[in-house]
């Protein structure tokens, strides 16, 4: 399972939302390409970027630190936010961002998805955000009617080979992931899933590999302290 560090960007800071909520914002640090030095130095060979501001714009607006964070890390980038037009997924993977993440876009414009899938293949990860169990889209702050499983099954039919999964009302709570809704989903799916949300402890990382995710993404817990990076990643890392 590969242990996944979080950086979510907004103003150029290390920031973590509340369930997702941009009025709920806590600042853990100015420098978020010191802070993705530190999770490099712990071990980890991914990194997980949001750029809140791109996923409220409609288009990356953080990509000078991503791009700075990729040069001085050396660190494998999963990106998201944002990313909702064909040119700006070919430009960003170009760059040297080895995952790209698509949200709102799987909702919104299936043929994109279908394309960037058939052209980039593994490079193209959709993420599944929901709250109670229905997708949120425009970086979460618009309700869809789709449900998880339902859109998961409707993405691999469009070429889709890797989830990212977060049950929103848990993200940032430090409470624990929702277990029966990634079993639910691993059950369903046969390409690899990636969980976040509610990560709080190494028994929640325990759990996960034992169901069989691909890989958990860990953000407040890091910060807090709650989880040790460099501990999670030799007892559940890959």
């Amino acid at each position: 399972m590969e242990i996944i560090p979080a950086v979510d960007i907004r103003g150029g800071k290390c920031v973590r939302l509340y369930q997702g909520d941009y009025n709920q914002q806590t600042v853990f640090n100015e420098d978020p390409v010191s802070v993705a030095l530190t999770w490099y130095s712990q071990g980890a060979r991914w990194l997980h970027i949001v750029d809140l501001d791109g996923a409220a714009a409609g288009e990356p607006k953080n990509m000078e630190m991503v791009l700075q964070i990729i040069k001085e890390s050396g660190l494998l980038i999963e990106l998201g936010g944002g990313i909702r037009q064909e040119e700006v997924a070919e430009k960003l993977l170009y760059q040297g961002i080895s995952r790209i993440i698509l949200g709102t876009a799987a909702i919104e414009n299936r043929e994109l998805v279908k394309k960037l899938c058939q052209q980039f293949g593994d490079a193209i990860a959709v993420s599944l955000d929901a709250r109670d169990g229905k997708i949120s889209i425009h970086g979460w702050r618009k309700n869809t009617v789709f449900e998880v499983l339902q859109l998961s099954r409707e993405m691999i039919d469009a070429g889709v080979r890797h989830f990212i999964y977060t049950d929103i009302k848990k993200d940032g709570t430090l409470t624990e992931p929702n277990f029966d809704m990634i079993n639910r989903l691993l059950a369903e799916t046969n390409v690899p899933v990636i969980v976040a949300g509610g990560i709080a402890k190494l028994e929640h990382l325990r759990r996960l590999k034992e169901l069989g995710v691909a890989g958990a993404i860990i953000g407040k817990a890091l910060y807090t302290g709650d989880i040790d990076l460099g501990e999670a990643i030799i007892k559940f890392g890959t």
